[in-house]
């Protein structure tokens, strides 16, 4: 996909370009076909310019979920659930820890209210790395760190309070940005390391609190 919107822009801005050259007084068309070739150009061959493309052109999706969760009037609180429970790595956006999901629902009522149904990096991380190891540590070096190169490298550690995986060498990007659905779904990181965590565990899991600090992410699940 990447390669075909660069690809296509920059046929069109050699198009333009050429116009611009062949025909008088079309010097601001030349100038916009030579911005467009430039910009085809980096999407294909500039893989950070490609990943703030991308990035943005999602801005829509999350923007329209954090407008969910608004308008349903639930706090932004996410619970990963596995594919074992949910049919797919899911995470649900509800008051409290759901008992079940409804198969193939995008939301449902609980007790407290309703509850939104949502596909998230995590899940899609989980899909893209198939088959994980069953220890939690090894699971997300695999998937995390040699498979999608997130990171340089992840710890594990077991505390009272929950389970802390510290990442360095961070290199994902901000999905969110301020939106609602960060405080709900947590960095995308931490989102991919609360979805494998649920798939490996075989039970809900939640993001406790997260800290990010230069390329050092900290994040607290349970």
């Amino acid at each position: 996909m990447p390669e075909d919107l660069g690809l296509s822009l920059v046929v069109l801005g050699a198009a333009l370009s050429a116009l611009g050259l062949l025909q008088q007084n079309l010097t601001p068309l030349l100038a916009l076909g030579l911005a467009v070739l430039t910009a085809g150009l980096l999407i294909t061959w500039e893989p950070a310019t490609r990943e703030r493309l991308l990035v943005k052109l999602g801005e829509a999706a999350w923007e329209n979920v954090s407008a969910f969760i608004q308008a349903a009037g639930i706090p932004p609180k996410a619970y990963y659930f596995p594919s074992a429970i949910a049919g797919r790595p899911v995470a649900v956006v509800a008051v409290e820890k759901p008992g079940e999901i409804p198969r193939g629902a995008l939301t449902f009522r609980t007790g407290n209210g309703p509850a939104l149904v949502l596909s998230t990096p995590g899940g899609k991380a989980v899909e893209l790395c198939r088959e994980l190891p069953n220890d939690l540590a090894e699971a997300l070096r695999e998937c995390a760190i040699n498979s999608l190169g997130l990171a340089r490298s992840v710890s594990v550690v077991d505390s009272p309070d929950g389970t802390v995986v510290e990442y360095r060498g961070v290199s994902t990007p901000d999905l969110y940005n301020k939106l609602l659905v960060k405080p709900a779904l947590g960095s995308a990181l931490a989102s991919i390391t609360a979805a494998i965590a649920a798939e490996v565990w075989g039970r809900p899991v939640e993001i406790i609190e997260e800290a990010a600090k230069g390329k050092r992410l900290t994040v607290l699940i349970r």
